[in-house]
């Protein structure tokens, strides 16, 4: 007797997710509404996708409400709605997704589908950034180094960049090799800023 084939397989798992999700099970409804959003396996129905991650969501599912936060911001599925996909965005951002950290961040930076705010973008890019966030750590230590939401503060935005830089994030390396031209008082020598061996 053979083994049932591939598609087989897949039809069973889709089947099992489905069953699960219709039960109430936020991950299988995370994983149902993403297939069905992207056609994994099943027939792609945008809109379909968007319920299911929505149901997963209500239920606090973190990574659903992120996928669903950039469903609203972009109309994809469901109406496009900027306040819904803030909505969103800051319960995941809350239960700790540093993807929507960062995001939101970038918007209260600059009022993209919301009030401009430095000061909470600041307070989300820090957040991301503690949690290893390149693009986090780069735009915090720009705030850090102009003032911006915050006050200056040049050995943390020294810190700041080098994170970055060790992660090889675009222009990081530059900014804070400028940034150590410009304030040859700041912690460490130019020569070992990115070697890993200096202050984190």
């Amino acid at each position: 007797m053979s083994n049932p084939d591939s598609a087989d397989l897949a039809a069973a798992r889709i089947g099992a997710i489905r069953q699960a999700a219709e039960q109430g099970d936020a991950q299988a409804q995370y994983e149902l509404g993403h297939i069905t959003a992207r056609g994994e396996g099943v027939t792609r129905d945008k809109i379909e996708g968007a319920r299911w991650l929505r149901k997963a969501g209500e239920q606090g599912h973190v990574d659903a409400q992120f996928l669903l936060a950039g469903l609203y911001l972009m109309g994809d599925g469901v109406a496009q709605s900027a306040p819904e996909g803030v909505e969103w965005l800051e319960k995941a951002a809350s239960k700790g997704h540093a993807d929507a950290q960062y995001l939101l961040g970038l918007m209260r930076e600059d009022g993209d589908g919301c009030d401009i705010d430095p000061t909470d973008a600041a307070r989300w890019y820090g957040q991301a950034a503690n949690q290893d966030h390149a693009g986090a750590q780069y735009r915090l230590a720009q705030m850090k180094e102009h003032g911006v939401g915050c006050e200056i503060n040049l050995t943390e935005a020294f810190k700041w960049y080098r994170r970055a830089a060790l992660q090889d994030y675009p222009d990081a390396r530059e900014d804070l090799l400028e940034l150590c031209r410009a304030h040859p008082d700041l912690p460490l020598p130019v020569s070992e800023l990115l070697d890993g061996k200096g202050r984190s």
